[in-house]
């Protein structure tokens, strides 16, 4: 008879790292046939429509071999109007901040980013034991790259976060408001790194990151799951200097791709109109839905955005009650409230015109329920 082993937790009886029991545990699970609005990825059905083809076009080899990372390295290079010695590419955004942060921010032991953020730089804080250095976006307005730059200049050389557009309110930096942040971080011996995973979104949206690639203190990261609807496939690009690609190739980032990630984005980049036509519809329904919310929810202000989303700033009471009755509906969406900046609010992923209009349809029974 085997007797039974009495369960213990993990850092009861071996070591363990003590800043990673303070994180919340992490996950993607939600109720299936959920619309989820919340992380914005881009659910526009003639993409999936897309993926569904090719996908059914792929050769064993995909699956049975190893791929060989050149030929979508040299894809993305030609995307960008680069060199392919600027490139690494990663497993998604998610890996490309870790592999910053142990390979900068760690050594550097100190990041500088707004608040509220995407919360992998502090889980890699965390993890890794450098300074998270946030500032807290100002209520209910615009974060100031200024006040990023004067934080930064605070202090010892570290590494500066600038995402383009805000993953949280869709804000767009100028820019000259980028590159007066550049220009005083080289000064000062600090790595500025440019998240740019919504600004295929944007508005003439590269011409604000034009020039940046050719200092030598700045990265860019970029994602493809919010631009080419590849947030399953996770694969993600560094942009920089070929002296910075050299070093965080190191890491071997690149190792951890599959074939079948490499495929797709290799075929998506060589077909842009399906998802140029796709991003134009998002871009409609950003506006459709800003129109809406603040016509059904006169006390409601939709934050400026150029991203794949919109916010809103509400009463605290205000957004919670939106946001159960979206749940109810099955429909999820992002609380903001007790954000920095946000006394209340709610994030809205916009990924077509079908999807918005849903939303819309949970609010408008709501606002003649509150009528009647």
């Amino acid at each position: 008879m085997t007797a039974r082993t009495p369960q213990r937790s993990l850092r009861d009886w071996f070591p363990t790292a003590p800043a990673a029991w303070a994180l919340g545990p992490r996950s993607r699970n939600h109720v299936a046939g959920q619309l989820n609005l919340k992380s914005c990825e881009l659910l526009h059905p003639a993409v999936a429509r897309w993926h569904a083809d090719q996908l059914g076009r792929l050769a064993p080899a995909a699956v049975v071999e190893y791929p060989l990372t050149g030929p979508a390295r040299d894809a993305v290079a030609a995307h960008f109007g680069q060199d392919p010695a600027r490139v690494l590419l990663t497993p998604g955004s998610d890996h490309a901040i870790s592999l910053v942060c142990e390979a900068l921010a760690a050594p550097a032991g100190r990041l500088v980013v707004a608040r509220p953020h995407f919360d992998s730089w502090s889980r890699c804080a965390a993890r890794l034991g450098f300074r998270l250095d946030g500032v807290d976006m100002p209520h209910r307005a615009p974060m100031d790259t200024a006040a990023l730059t004067e934080r930064l200049l605070s202090g010892p050389p570290a590494v500066l976060v600038l995402t383009q557009p805000d993953s949280i309110t869709g804000q767009l930096c100028t820019r000259e408001q980028l590159l007066r942040a550049v220009l005083a971080a080289h000064r000062h011996g600090s790595v500025v790194v440019v998240d740019t995973c919504y600004l295929a979104y944007a508005d003439d949206g590269e011409a604000t990151v034009q020039g940046l690639e050719e200092w030598d203190n700045v990265l860019r990261i970029n994602s493809f799951s919010k631009s080419h609807g590849l947030a399953g496939a996770r694969v993600g690009a560094v942009l920089a200097q070929p002296s910075v690609v050299d070093y965080l190739s190191r890491w071997a980032p690149d190792s951890m791709l599959s074939h079948v990630s490499l495929a797709l984005l290799e075929r998506a980049l060589a077909e842009p109109e399906v998802f140029r036509t796709a991003r134009a519809e998002v871009r409609a329904a950003r506006a459709e839905l800003t129109r809406d919310v603040e016509r059904l929810l006169p006390l409601w202000s939709a934050r400026p955005t150029q991203a794949n989303f919109a916010a809103f700033d509400a009463e605290p009471d205000d957004a919670a009650r939106v946001h159960k009755a979206l749940l109810a509906d099955g429909i999820r969406t992002r609380l903001l409230t007790g954000e920095p900046g946000f006394s209340g609010g709610l994030r809205v992923a916009t990924p077509s015109l079908a999807a918005v209009r849903r939303v819309t349809g949970v609010l408008a029974a709501l606002a003649a329920t509150t009528r009647s």
